[in-house]
């Protein structure tokens, strides 16, 4: 048997939990981007735009959490091998609340403390779905 076909074998065998574990990396990751991120009006936190292939432009209009997360459970639904995940915040003072400690409830940022989590968050997934 050649590489070839053991690789092609070894994706057949396990896409679905390779494609399981990637859609909880993104819903844990993803997830608690959006819910460490300040609110003072709610923009902040309903900006975050969950999009596959290519990440999103522009700012749209809704407030809290319940609709962006639900937009990451969407597409993470159609997230798969192959496919890149994107979140994206086009507000104008994201920068400032990453980097600039622009907010006290999130000092330290919101997608750099989570992005300082993801071996922990894939350990969790891989393990959680046996790839």
């Amino acid at each position: 048997m050649s590489f070839a076909s053991d690789v092609a074998k070894f994706a057949k065998l396990t896409g679905a939990s390779i494609d399981e574990t990637g859609r909880a990396i993104v819903l844990e990751l993803f997830g608690s981007v959006i819910k460490d991120t300040p609110v003072d009006t709610g923009h902040a936190r309903g900006n975050w735009q969950t999009s596959i292939g290519s990440p999103a432009s522009g700012e749209i209009g809704r407030l809290g959490e319940q609709a962006a997360l639900a937009e990451v459970s969407q597409q993470a639904a159609a997230f798969g091998a192959g496919k890149v995940i994107y979140l994206a915040n086009n507000l104008p003072y994201i920068y400032r609340l990453e980097f600039l400690g622009w907010s006290n409830q999130s000092p330290d940022g919101m997608v750099r403390k989570n992005v300082a989590r993801i071996q922990s968050i894939v350990k969790k997934a891989v393990s959680e779905n046996k790839v």
